[in-house]
């Protein structure tokens, strides 16, 4: 039984913002194809924050809209029935949605929250752990956006553990590096 169609889990995934935020002067660059991985502490130099306790996350679903562009020379069947065209026209960029435990003095927490009151893009990454078939990294998803919503507490109650919610409107296209 090959080990490469196992799966994996999401444990040990972590959510990283660049350690040197954008400004108006300094913009995010696009993300490189493929990512490098931003390197976390305890490395001497960290250029990523890692945001503490993820519960999960939702890797944004990008699409494209198309434009129906079906005319009078357009191919058909044997029968006559004219094959409908279409053209990409938007690539809609998605979001990145995750629920974490709320830790107030949480670095990556507070990285989300400033990158939230610029109202500037940033680069985010998911790192994801190595998984069946993968030896030296697992998969790492790149990509810059806007923290679209302010990350504070969310579902208060007196039995239940201080969530945060984050959200992230991507700025264009998800770069992937698919781990080795």
């Amino acid at each position: 039984m090959s080990t490469l169609s196992k799966g994996g889990t999401g444990a040990g995934a972590v959510l990283v913002i660049n350690a040197t935020p954008a400004t108006i002067a300094a913009p995010v660059a696009a993300p490189s194809i493929p990512p490098t991985a931003l390197t976390l502490a305890p490395a001497a130099t960290p250029t990523g924050i890692a945001l503490l306790q993820i519960k999960d996350f939702t890797l944004p679903e990008q699409k494209l809209s198309f434009d129906d562009i079906t005319n009078t020379g357009s191919p058909s069947d044997i029968a006559g029935t004219v094959t409908k065209e279409s053209i990409p026209t938007v690539l809609d960029p998605g979001e990145f949605t995750a629920t974490g435990v709320f830790l107030p003095g949480d670095p990556g927490l507070i990285a989300l929250q400033t990158a939230f009151l610029s109202g500037l893009a940033n680069q985010y990454q998911v790192q994801l752990q190595k998984i069946a078939g993968q030896v030296t990294s697992g998969n790492v998803y790149d990509f810059n956006g806007w923290v679209s919503s302010m990350p504070t507490p969310v579902g208060i109650g007196a039995d239940k553990t201080l969530t945060v919610k984050i959200n992230i409107k991507l700025q264009g296209i998800m770069t992937i590096k698919t781990g080795s």
